[in-house]
């Protein structure tokens, strides 16, 4: 074998594989479900909406849980790890207290608690102009579990029998209204444009806040840059699909096996990344027990913990962890 045929692919070339992938993944999703070929009505007003929905989720979910990753220099962390998922889940419940139950209603409640909850964290973190890494953790951690714990009780108390509630909390692409996808469209198009404008910032970041500093970053500056657009791609998921966890936490490790650690490559591969998985699994979540529903959040779980623990188990051997 050649020297040149013995050369993996390079990362350019797998974002081309990847983009190839996420396109046959879309396809597929148009066609699949419960109804099998769907007829015109059925396309243009259930189907397409739903698969841009997925592509715009999917790729804001991953693309923002490979930047918090990096940021944060920690594995395990999600695009919910300060508190926008609990807080957008509030701001649903609250919205339906308070009788506004027109989607538009619910949609900027959630939305505004998703993004309330990003500054309120970043501002019990902050000290003397700075937010530490774990100060920054830490302070997710303890803000999302006071609000699940309120999203519980508000459950338990007002909307023990709501079937709807419970199908946004467990994840949902059925929200098929086009004005909330745009808007949802837009703030995750521009969050994923800002991180990955901001890649090389990024990398040194992965680096350590020191390093960053000694190559001329503003890190204080970058850290809050690179927060708010990932929380802003969360925010704006959360708020139009609901709770759809394991897609930001695993498929940035997956994709690193395929692009590398570098976040040019790898904030465009989470994305279409997280698309394909998102849609593959949703198709699957309407196709397997017609005329039943599964929740996609639900199936993502059941599929992203068993792989994320096999990626454990490899890089534990490996001596990464």
């Amino acid at each position: 074998m050649t020297e040149a045929g013995s050369k993996s692919s390079s990362p350019a070339q797998n974002l081309g594989i990847l983009a190839a992938a996420t396109a046959a993944a879309a396809i597929l999703a148009l066609l699949l479900g419960p109804v099998g070929l769907p007829d015109r009505n059925i396309f243009f007003n259930v189907r397409l909406p739903r698969v841009l929905l997925g592509l715009l989720v999917g790729s804001g979910l991953a693309a923002s849980g490979a930047a918090f990753q990096g940021v944060l220099r920690n594995p395990l962390a999600d695009p919910f790890i300060l508190g926008t998922s609990s807080a957008a889940t509030v701001g649903v419940i609250l919205a339906n207290l308070l009788g506004w139950h027109s989607y538009y209603g619910v949609y900027f409640m959630a939305l505004g608690a998703a993004f309330a909850s990003i500054a309120f964290v970043y501002r019990i973190a902050q000290t003397d102009g700075r937010a530490p890494i774990q100060t920054m953790v830490l302070s997710g951690v303890i803000v999302s579990l006071f609000l699940n714990a309120l999203v519980f009780v508000f459950f338990s108390i007002f909307f023990r029998e709501s079937f709807t509630l419970l199908f946004y909390l467990l994840g949902t692409l059925t929200s098929g209204d086009s004005r909330l996808i745009v808007i949802s469209g837009t703030i995750i198009c521009i969050g994923l444009g800002v991180v990955w404008l901001l890649a090389r910032e990024l990398n040194a970041l992965t680096q350590g806040e020191e390093t960053a500093f000694h190559l001329g970053i503003e890190v204080e500056t970058m850290k809050m840059i690179l927060f708010v657009a990932a929380s802003s791609m969360a925010a704006a998921a959360v708020a139009v699909a609901g709770m759809i966890g394991f897609v930001g936490l695993v498929v940035p490790h997956m994709m690193r096996l395929v692009v590398g650690p570098d976040h040019r490559y790898l904030i465009p591969a989470s994305a279409m990344g997280g698309a394909s998985i998102l849609l593959l699994t949703d198709a699957a979540a309407r196709s397997l027990i017609p005329p039943v529903e599964i929740p996609v959040g639900a199936l993502t779980a059941l599929l992203g913990a068993p792989y994320f623990l096999y990626l454990l188990k490899r890089r534990k051997d490996a001596g990464e962890f």
